[in-house]
């Protein structure tokens, strides 16, 4: 899938300097997944994952990584996530010298970027998926909490992450096993829908109105192609839920927010000005 051109706005805006909110909803959109696939491929906790995703943002801003995406459209901005994370990775084990020196190297070294294997290339859209199907899980539950029907998310939860079975559900949250089938296939049919719009939303932000017909239309068949080859929506429910527990999600989102902001007040101290 490639970008069009008008999809650059946002990408265009963080290069220049970005606003709260488009910083706000670039990391919304990727925060989740640079952690995820940065825990897949070397990170050995949340919190270097972590560190991982705020030195990715830092390349971005001092390499132009993303002016230079948008003036040679090569490859999709995943791609591009996918070969700094990588990077990253590959060269934070070598690095022996202090803060300074280390980023210094972290500069040369993101000159030097490859377009990814396919098999790391397909691992960031799997951690992408993950991010953005447990964003839906977190949507709904919000959704029917403000309903008072907090026990339809508890239902799904129950059934998808912890293999309760309909029975044991019934049993642990004092409901009749009527009442547990309905709740599941309500809360499974309004996953699928929020999903839909999550996804729209994300492709939305970014494309004018004339583009966003096709460019969602893409991602949306890709991302149901996905899902039918990867056990359906409700396995990447599970998977998502695998490594991410909703109390490391909260967490991850206040520590990420925190780093990215400390990230960007480097990189505003530390702006080259013109000679």
């Amino acid at each position: 899938m490639t970008f069009p051109s008008t999809h650059l706005t946002l990408i265009q805006r963080l290069a220049s300097g970005g606003t709260e909110a488009d910083w706000q909803r670039f990391w919304q959109n990727y925060w989740g997944p640079l952690c995820r696939f940065s825990l897949r491929f070397g990170a050995k906790n949340l919190d270097e994952a972590e560190d991982v995703a705020s030195k990715t943002f830092e390349a971005l801003w001092e390499q132009r990584l993303l002016v230079r995406w948008a003036a040679n459209r090569s490859a999709k901005l995943r791609t591009l996530l996918c070969s700094v994370v990588r990077n990253i990775l590959s060269h934070r084990n070598r690095v022996q010298a202090g803060r300074d020196r280390h980023r210094e190297d972290l500069v040369d070294h993101v000159e030097q970027l490859n377009p990814p294997p396919a098999d790391y290339a397909d691992a960031f859209y799997a951690a992408w998926v993950e991010d953005v199907v447990q964003q839906t899980v977190e949507t709904l539950a919000a959704e029917y909490c403000q309903k008072g029907q907090a026990d339809y998310v508890r239902v799904l939860y129950g059934r998808l992450c912890q293999g309760m079975s309909i029975a044991e559900t019934a049993q642990a949250l004092e409901l009749s096993a009527t009442a547990v089938d309905h709740y599941f296939r309500h809360a499974r049919d309004r996953l699928g829908k929020i999903l839909e719009i999550q996804v729209r939303d994300q492709v939305e932000c970014c494309c004018p109105e004339e583009d966003r017909g096709p460019e969602f239309a893409v991602e949306w068949q890709r991302l149901g192609q996905y899902l039918v080859d990867h056990g359906g929506l409700e396995d990447a429910v599970r998977a998502a839920y695998e490594v991410w527990s909703p109390a490391q999600t909260n967490r991850c989102k206040a520590s990420g927010l925190k780093k990215l902001q400390e990230s960007r007040i480097f990189i505003r101290e530390n702006r080259p000005t013109a000679s």
